[in-house]
């Protein structure tokens, strides 16, 4: 009688534990960590940390030993990637074989395999930020990706240059053919130097064809160059009055036919332009070329000069236009 009753109260106190330990400790599925060793990027690495330090210490066999027992066949690591499990199979067997060295170099190994992600992911941030900052500065301000234009220019290149190797690969398996495309293109070069030098020569003729230039009449006489160089003199305005008297002088050269009319040129090419009679030959009377350079030489100290002039500079000039046959009453 009593026996089913205590049946019934085991059942219960078994169904009661199992309830309990289901309450205390969630399956894996349920919370998605897998069961084990579990760490994160940071805690793993100080978890090898340790471990490195006591190899470092040189322990003694039966610290090796304990060392050895307390680690877990397998390392569980979340990630942001996901979980990653790591065995400690590596580990053990040195620990076993008593080789600290060898199982310290393989824990400091996999500790910078650990801690490579979270630095290198520091120094990405890092260079992009200097990236930013540089590319921020005025000079690269232009800077831009390649336009559809650029883009075109840069497949027109390849398409070209695609050609081209081609034509000159297969060009080496016709030796003749090859040797009739050099000689062409020496021919089309010479053809092109040689019309570059006619046009070259040709311009230069055309140059020298050229109609001269309409000669340049005087609009004043030389009796009105007088009158204005005296009209200046008047005034006081000597410098000016040697400058009228010159070109007095001039004027009266051209109605002489000894000089162009072409007010163009400098008083030194009027002057290279006079030439004296040779000893022994007839020559126009009065000679020109003494007075025009007397006349010359007082224009270039007055007028070019700046020199400044006075009443004798301009009595002076009078009396070499009457030397040159100027009429001064």
């Amino acid at each position: 009688m009593h026996r089913p009753f205590l049946s019934l109260l085991l059942l219960v106190v078994l169904a009661g534990s199992l309830i309990a330990l289901g309450e205390g400790r969630p399956f894996a599925s349920e919370t998605g960590i897998p069961a084990g060793s579990s760490y994160d990027q940071t805690s793993f690495a100080a978890e090898l940390h340790r471990i490195s330090e006591i190899l470092k210490k040189k322990p003694s066999t039966n610290e090796m030993a304990a060392l050895r027992d307390s680690l877990p066949k397998r390392w569980m690591v979340a990630t942001p990637e996901g979980w990653f499990s790591i065995s400690s199979e590596t580990l053990r067997n040195q620990l076993t074989s008593l080789s600290s060295e060898n199982a310290r170099t393989w824990v400091n190994h996999l500790e910078e395999e650990v801690e490579w992600p979270a630095q290198n992911a520091t120094h990405s941030t890092q260079a992009r930020d200097e990236l930013a900052h540089i590319l921020a500065r005025p000079e690269f301000g232009a800077v831009r990706p390649p336009s559809a234009w650029d883009l075109f220019r840069q497949r027109l290149a390849l398409w070209v240059e695609r050609m081209l190797l081609r034509l000159f690969g297969g060009i080496s398996r016709y030796p003749l053919g090859g040797e009739i495309l050099s000689w062409f293109l020496v021919v089309v070069a010479v053809g092109i130097v040689a019309l570059l030098v006619f046009r070259f020569f040709a311009s230069r003729e055309r140059v020298n064809a050229l109609p001269p230039s309409v000669d340049v009449t005087a609009v004043r006489t030389w009796q009105e160059w007088i009158r204005a160089a005296r009209e200046a003199a008047k005034q006081g305005n000597f410098r000016e009055a040697v400058h009228s008297a010159y070109w007095a002088g001039i004027a009266r050269l051209e109605d002489d036919g000894v000089v162009p009319k072409d007010r163009t040129k400098t008083p030194r090419e009027y002057l290279r332009l006079v030439v004296e009679s040779a000893p022994g030959e007839l020559g126009p009377a009065p000679a020109p070329r003494e007075p025009l350079a007397a006349l010359t030489s007082g224009l270039e100290r007055a007028w070019y000069a700046n020199r400044g002039a006075r009443a004798e500079d301009f009595h002076e000039s009078l009396r070499h236009l009457e030397a040159l046959g100027c009429s001064l009453e």
